[in-house]
């Protein structure tokens, strides 16, 4: 007895349907492109921090791996990060197995995208030309696969801006894994410091 009315009524407003049908449909794309880019961020940055930690130890200087993913680094076979809080310049120098020195004007990404012989190239180097962030970060990475052989770590100040030593951290990874882990602090303006001589072997 009442289809007559409410078909009237659906008959009358018929663009309301369409307006609210298409209005949630808006929503509902709008949502789904919005979470898929956030989640697709978070969840290459989950799972690469859930490959790259080292377990066993919590850094006192936090991020080391999303401040290489967040500036688009790379950490390949093995890669040494440096990390440190302040806006002050570190700059860091890998000498490679086959004797290349790896650092800010020879074999970096900046320079002409180059490698080394051995496959390294710095890829990340902040707080080079002027402050860019008091959370630096600078990576030398190889490709697979490197050498075996001696990878000599030099941290080298190249411009005091503060008045406090520089605390940092180096981080060795071993295809994405850490295995080495030094902190330390380093003050003096053009001081030099030798962190380690480490043993590579391709084979591991």
């Amino acid at each position: 007895m009442n289809q007559q009315p409410v078909n009237g009524f659906f008959h009358k407003y018929w663009w309301l349907f369409y307006l609210a049908f298409f209005f949630l449909l808006g929503l509902l794309i709008y949502s789904l492109m919005y979470d898929d880019h956030y989640n697709t961020t978070n969840e290459r940055i989950t799972a690469l921090n859930r490959q790259l930690e080292d377990c066993g130890n919590r850094n006192i200087i936090q991020n080391d791996s999303i401040r290489v993913i967040s500036n688009e680094g790379q950490f390949g076979c093995l890669s040494f990060t440096l990390v440190w809080n302040s806006t002050d310049d570190l700059d860091l120098h890998i000498n490679d197995a086959r004797d290349n020195n790896i650092s800010y004007d020879n074999y970096c990404k900046s320079c002409e995208n180059k490698f080394s012989s051995a496959g390294g190239q710095l890829d990340v180097d902040l707080n080079a030309g002027g402050i860019d962030t008091n959370q630096p970060v600078e990576n030398v990475y190889f490709q697979c696969t490197p050498p075996t052989g001696v990878y000599t770590a030099r941290i080298h100040l190249y411009k005091k801006r503060n008045n406090e030593p520089v605390n940092y951290k180096l981080f060795i990874r071993n295809n994405g894994s850490i295995v080495k882990e030094f902190a330390g602090s380093i003050n003096l303006q053009d001081e030099v410091k030798e962190i380690i001589r480490y043993n590579y072997n391709e084979s591991t």
